[in-house]
């Protein structure tokens, strides 16, 4: 599996983790690195996670469905642009032949979530944590 950082707007970043022929993204919020990304690698959008609402984190999801060949999953409680799979506390998502445990981790919004896969024999764990958890501390708390 490939896990890369897509530089977006002046100070955010979405990710894309791949295995060389499927992709996921996690917080789209602008569509040009995404779709640069893709094209570059020629791989297939498999499917988006979202972690919470606030547009640097959802902008690109409507524009990347043309792209998309599986779901849009996001926190249940929050506003996401529909369709999408709603998420809470103890869901898992299954990707790229990767399980992802979700939990809620509200505060920066209330209905924010994380995706956190353990990582099989030998790879690390993954944590995609949003806006939860900032350089030397937590996020920004905005309703919780």
């Amino acid at each position: 599996m490939n896990l890369i950082a897509l530089p977006a707007f002046a100070d955010n970043y979405i990710w894309m983790l791949d295995d060389g022929h499927h992709a996921i993204v996690v917080d789209p919020g602008e569509t040009a690195p995404v779709l640069a990304a893709l094209d570059a690698r020629r791989l297939t959008l498999a499917a988006i996670l979202v972690t919470h609402h606030h547009g640097d984190h959802v902008g690109g999801v409507d524009a990347l469905r043309e792209r998309l060949r599986g779901p849009v999953y996001g926190p249940k409680r929050e506003a996401i642009p529909q369709p999408f799979v709603g998420l809470e506390d103890g869901d898992g998502v299954d990707v790229l032949g990767l399980r992802f445990e979700v939990i809620d981790v509200p505060g920066h919004t209330a209905g924010h979530i994380a995706y956190f896969n353990a990582g099989a024999e030998g790879s690390k764990p993954v944590l995609f944590c949003g806006d939860t958890l900032f350089s030397g501390g937590c996020g920004r708390l905005f309703e919780g």
